[in-house]
């Protein structure tokens, strides 16, 4: 009698692994479609070993990429023991650890207190992201991104749960994989995203032990950094490197189609999590432990994305993804009903069934497909993605909410 139950309990353990098994594959399909232009594929189904090859030379030799060791480590190691060409081998790295990323958002979801459903849905958001589904996409260029989520995703499931040994040892390993990762501790330091502290005041003993702790690895970095330079060499690269980001900023706003693409960037990374992040702020359910996430994901997004414009590609969406980290795990718990009502019908037919809002509603999505599939795409850009249907889609999303929002609160007023 107690057999099925039993035997359903243990498939639903699996059920993680095979979600995020199931979405990195559909991820690796999508980057590797024929009518995909992808750095797999270079417009054909096969590897591109070649070009695959010099993006890891380049990021082994060019100084500002050489002092990030560990993804290329991880490449040239798995290519000398399965005797796989050194192009090819960035394939199973890269999307192993995208696997194995979505399994800790599921565990970290779980340690919020988050039940599995919610775990999973989580998991689902995350692999939708832009930064994720377009992971290897021009100009998106990821390469050391998914080793450092892994490291991240781990030292949040450390902070969490209070091991410090641990957060010490993954966020110093994030840092080292990606220095951009420091930007997350001005949150982690001011709002303790997933801890309950005793007191509320900041000069406490217990409050000024815990900050120290939550830098120190920033400490182990700068003494990794210093040798490494020194012994490789690198530090008037180094030097030479920081004086020229500031170019970027003037590239990013060249013309008028450097800047459109700029813009776009951010908002499809950004767009939709800050819209339901400001929503979920004007609500009235929301507890301070909820908060705390919303507050730090905005917090990093103000010190972020002015950084990312100013010194580096802003077209480059992986580099404004870095605040998702305090949503990604608490995406159900923050934004769940909001997400429910544009899953219903009924959102749809309330809309149509006004001409109050129908109108706007028909306007404002013809424009929307006016400027992604014509205006956008006139600029060549997206082109050969699915770029442009995603920007729709995210538009889409805020328009139809926005409407409903505004709907639904006349007729309750």
């Amino acid at each position: 009698m107690n057999k099925k139950p039993s035997q359903k309990k243990r498939y639903s353990k699996f059920l993680p692994y095979g979600l995020s098994l199931v979405c990195t594959l559909l991820i690796f399909g999508l980057h590797m479609s024929e009518n995909m232009d992808s750095m797999l594929n270079e417009n054909n189904n096969r590897i591109s070993n070649g070009f695959l090859t010099s993006q890891i030379k380049y990021h082994k030799e060019f100084g500002p990429f050489a002092r990030r060791p560990f993804t290329t480590w991880l490449i040239e190691t798995t290519s000398e023991t399965f005797g796989m060409k050194l192009g090819v081998a960035f394939v199973p790295v890269n999307f192993f650890l995208l696997f194995l990323s979505g399994i800790l958002i599921y565990f970290l979801s779980i340690c919020l207190k988050q039940n599995k459903q919610q775990g999973l849905f989580n998991m689902l958001c995350y692999f939708l992201t832009f930064s994720i589904l377009f992971a290897f996409f021009p100009p998106v260029f990821s390469y050391d991104e998914p080793l450092q989520y892994c490291f991240i995703l781990l030292s949040l499931l450390s902070f969490v749960q209070k091991k410090w040994v641990f957060y010490l040892v993954f966020f110093s390993l994030a840092l080292v994989t990606r220095e951009t990762t420091v930007l997350l501790l001005p949150a982690l330091l001011i709002f303790l995203p997933g801890l309950k502290m005793a007191s509320k005041k900041w000069f406490t003993l217990n409050r000024l032990r815990l900050s120290a702790l939550i830098v120190l690895p920033v400490v182990f970095y700068g003494a990794f950094i210093a040798i490494y330079l020194w012994k490789h060499q690198l530090i008037g690269a180094t030097k030479t490197e920081m004086i020229s980001r500031y170019s970027c900023f003037l590239e990013n706003f060249e013309n008028t189609k450097n800047t459109v693409e700029s813009l776009v960037s951010f908002f499809v990374s950004l767009g939709v999590p800050l819209y339901f992040a400001f929503l979920f702020l004007k609500g009235k359910d929301k507890n301070n432990f909820h908060q705390k996430f919303v507050y730090a994901f905005l917090l990093t997004v103000l010190i972020n994305s002015p950084i990312v414009f100013v010194s580096s590609f802003a077209r480059e969406s992986r580099l404004f993804a870095l605040p998702l980290f305090f949503l990604w795990p608490m995406v159900s718990q923050l934004f769940g009903k909001d997400l429910k009502i544009l899953s219903s019908l009924k959102t749809y037919t309330q809309l149509l069934m006004k001409w109050k809002y129908l109108l706007p509603f028909l306007i404002l999505n013809f424009l929307t497909y006016w400027f992604c599939f014509r205006y956008y795409q006139k600029l060549g850009l997206g082109e050969n993605t699915y770029f442009a249907e995603y920007l729709f889609l995210s538009i889409f999303i805020i328009t139809t909410h926005f409407l409903w929002s505004l709907s639904n609160r006349r007729q309750h007023s």
